[in-house]
Formats: structure tokens, C-alpha cells, sequence
């Protein structure tokens, strides 16, 4: 069975950054603060303080400087798809004191779909590990006549255009499921572009537009409310979360995935063995049973993927991404 892989990029639209919020303060000595290896690492973080993959980040931060002996602070960078962290930490220095956590959007996608782009995704990273995948689920108004995908299916069928879906704006993961999910139904419906998912959910749970992809964090409250109804999780497997919600594969479309990732990486220029360092260290934090139940407990998927695998996904993803954004004529302007 071919798997069909769908990134996805994450969510901000915002512009503004934040100030440093220290992950996990240790007090240095003289001489400690005189050493490379006790000055604290800085952790570029694409996302906007308070969300879940910013709670994400800091746990991961806090676990990574105690395996590796230096205090880890977070530096939350979050806009223009995750552009302005990804260029922040191509252009630090290659001396293993920062290194960021950013997204299937900053990596894979951006390079589709910005005409312009500071950096290079495949040539100015140092790819270190994968920390998560973030599960996507469709739901619906609770009003929409469908009780699983592959009624909704029929339903979208029989009326082209008639049901709309809404999204946290062009190109965002919402989006790109969307498409994908279009792509291989041969459905057609109306797309409702918002500046940020959580005006989009809004009008969701209003009864306003009637249908979404959603991340499991997000959903969650609202699922057991009874104020959205899931109709299928687009992973390979069941969510141990939603155990009565089937897979796009279970629904009949074999292969359909679509869980945006994040991983932990450096500019290219990092010294070979600082980046096995660092590496070694995260997959240590990631096999750790604290770390990846929390990690669950966000809605999250824990991932221990090392350095070779994340640079070929995020390779194979660009390709991936390209292909579906030309195919659906997908673009900013």
C-alpha cells in the first residue's frame, strides 16, 4: 500500500516577536560562566508563547539542558510562517549556543510557496532530530447530515460547492489537508481563508462554515462538548486519544496522512561533533517516559527520529509539498 505522507505547515500569521522566557534557569559560577560548555543554549522557537507547541518546546527544553549540563532558554520567534525563526537560526553562529525548533511550514513548505525566502531549507540547517508529529482530524458542524467520512464524502459529492471549509489561512496545514483531501475525493467546496485558526474554529463551532481540519489539542474540549463532530483522523493509526475515531485509510483513502512535524535543529555550519552532541542529547530526552507522555498530553505524537531521517523527510516533504501546491494552483496572491 503506498503511503500518501501530507505535511503540513503550522499556524502563525503574526509579525511580532517575543522576548526570551528562560525554559530552565541554573545559576553559573565565575569559572562556569567562563566555560563553552556551561553558557546557556538558546532555543529558537517559531511559535508564539502559550500555545501547546510552545508548552511542547519548553519541556523539551528543560530535559535537553539537563542531559546536556547547560541551561536551555527559549526564544520565542513566531510570524510569517515560521520565516523569521528559520532565518534566525541560518544566520546564528555555527557554535552549538543556538539551535531552533521549527516546522513542516518553515522547512517544506515555505520553499513551495513564498516566492522569496531568506534562507535555503536544504543547505542552511544542520538537521538534528524530530521532537513530534501533530495529528489532524476533519470535523463538522454538528448541523452537516454526515456521520463519518465516508458519508461526508457522498454528501460533498452530490452537492459541488455547496459546503464550505475554513482555515487558518492560505497554506497553512488546515489548508494543505483540505486540498489533499479534496485532491483525492474529487469533492468540491468552498474554501474560507482566516487570519489565524482560532477565528476559524470560532465560526465552526457557530455553525457559520461547517467544516475544518483541527489539530487534537485544539479539538479536544469541543469534541467532548459535542459542539464539533470528528469524522476521521488523518494518521496512520487510531489516536489513543479518540480511540472511536477511524483513520482517512479506514474511510477508503489507503495512505492519506496528515500530521504536521517539528524537529530541533542548528545553522549548517555546525561543527560535526557538536551536532552529535546535541543530537544524542535529544534522543535521550525523547526516550525518556516523562518526556513522550507529555507529549501525548498535548495531543502530540513523540517521534525519535535522529539526523538522517529528519533531513530526508523534510527533503522528501519539499517535494511532496511542491507537487500538491502546483497541482491545486495553490498561491499568496
Amino acid at each position: 500500500m503506498q503511503r500518501r505522507q501530507l505535511p503540513a505547515a503550522l499556524f502563525a500569521l503574526s509579525v511580532a516577536t517575543q522576548a526570551v522566557r528562560p525554559a530552565l534557569a541554573q545559576p553559573a559560577s565565575a569559572s562556569a560562566a567562563a566555560s563553552p560548555s556551561s553558557r546557556a543554549v538558546r532555543l529558537i522557537n517559531g511559535f508564539s508563547a502559550g500555545g501547546a507547541v510552545d508548552t511542547l518546546s519548553r519541556a523539551v527544553a528543560e530535559r535537553l539542558g539537563a542531559v546536556l549540563g547547560q541551561p536551555v532558554v527559549v526564544d520565542n520567534r513566531p510570524g510569517a510562517s515560521g520565516m523569521i525563526a528559520a532565518d534566525a537560526v541560518a544566520r546564528a553562529a555555527p557554535d552549538g549556543l543556538t539551535v531552533g525548533v521549527l516546522d513542516v511550514g518553515a522547512l517544506a513548505v515555505n520553499p513551495a510557496l513564498q516566492k522569496r525566502l531568506a534562507y535555503d531549507a536544504g543547505k542552511d540547517f544542520a538537521y538534528i532530530g524530530l521532537v513530534a508529529r501533530i495529528p489532524l482530524l476533519l470535523v463538522a458542524h454538528p448541523s452537516v447530515p454526515a456521520a463519518n467520512l465516508k458519508e461526508l464524502t457522498a454528501l460533498l459529492r452530490a452537492n459541488p460547492g455547496t459546503y464550505a471549509y475554513a482555515t487558518a489561512g492560505i497554506g497553512n496545514p488546515l489548508h494543505l489537508a483540505m486540498e489533499a483531501y479534496r485532491q483525492a475525493s474529487g469533492v468540491k467546496v468552498v474554501h474560507v481563508p482566516y487570519k489565524g485558526a482560532s477565528a476559524a474554529v470560532q465560526d465552526v463551532l457557530g455553525g457559520r462554515v461547517p467544516l475544518m481540519f483541527i489539530d487534537v489539542n485544539t479539538s479536544a474540549q469541543h469534541l467532548r462538548a459535542g459542539t464539533l463532530k470528528p469524522l476521521a483522523i488523518a494518521t496512520r493509526e487510531r489516536n489513543p486519544t479518540l480511540p472511536g475515531v477511524p483513520t482517512f485509510a479506514e474511510s477508503g483513502f489507503p495512505g492519506f496522512e496528515a500530521t504536521p512535524w517539528i524537529g530541533l535543529l542548528g545553522p549548517a555550519a555546525l561543527p560535526a561533533d557538536t551536532k552529535a552532541r546535541m543530537a544524542d542529547a535529544l534522543a535521550q530526552v525523547m526516550a525518556q517516559p516523562d518526556t513522550r507522555n507529555r507529549i501525548t498530553a498535548l495531543g502530540f505524537v513523540a517521534l525519535q527520529d535522529g539526523p538522517d531521517a529528519f533531513a530526508r523527510l523534510a527533503g522528501e516533504d519539499r517535494i511532496a509539498y511542491a507537487k500538491l501546491i502546483r497541482e491545486r494552483g495553490i498561491s499568496l496572491d
